[in-house]
């Protein structure tokens, strides 16, 4: 009995399979992966997978996550694994980055002063780490400041918000204005 055409016929239908069960297989083996390292936990906030929300359960196969919107995203292990992951929540504090400008016209010795005493008096920042507050870049419309205090993680967004409305407040009281982009026109004519 030739059991060749037997054989031949079982690796065919195999190589099939194993095509066709790549994602499946990929996906499992992902799994694996975030199981065992375990880069966050049912909970945390995350960035991954062009997706950013709170994990609500990781199976062997998907990654279930719920977007600050409430969407309810599966999305499957081998996307999670394959791409970068950001753990939102793995540190307890965090810094908050904001940026600031004024006029060109307004004194930046005045606008460290207020942004200064803005950040000192929100009782969500941190005194260690120190804020850092630096003139940062001469814009095409005004002079930016970098604003980078550190909170706890649950009050990120609290400070973001906070620090953003208080600081135009602050500039109001202080006289000093916040830009927005401009251009000059310059029109030429010629002597006929």
């Amino acid at each position: 009995m030739n059991v060749t055409p037997l054989f031949a016929m079982i690796g065919g239908a195999s190589f099939i399979l194993a095509f066709a069960f790549q994602d499946t297989l990929g996906n499992l083996a992902s799994g694996l992966m975030i199981m065992i390292n375990r880069p966050f936990v049912e909970g945390d906030y995350v960035l991954v997978a062009s997706v950013g929300g709170t994990v609500q359960s990781v199976s062997i196969v998907a990654t279930k996550v719920t977007t600050p919107d409430n969407q309810v995203i599966v999305i499957p292990n081998k996307n999670v694994w394959g791409n970068v992951i950001t753990n939102v929540k793995a540190s307890d504090t965090r810094r908050v980055d904001l940026v600031f400008g004024i006029s060109y016209d307004d004194s930046i010795s005045d606008a460290l002063r207020v942004i200064e005493e803005t950040v000192k008096a929100h009782p969500l920042v941190l005194t260690e780490p120190a804020p850092v507050i630096r003139v940062h870049e001469l814009a095409a419309s005004s002079v930016n400041f970098v604003c980078r205090p550190w909170t706890k993680t649950a009050d990120y967004w609290t400070v973001y918000w906070d620090l953003t409305h208080r600081m135009k407040e602050a500039f109001v009281d202080a006289g000093i204005s916040i830009p927005y982009p401009q251009q000059d026109v310059h029109i030429r004519t010629q002597k006929a």
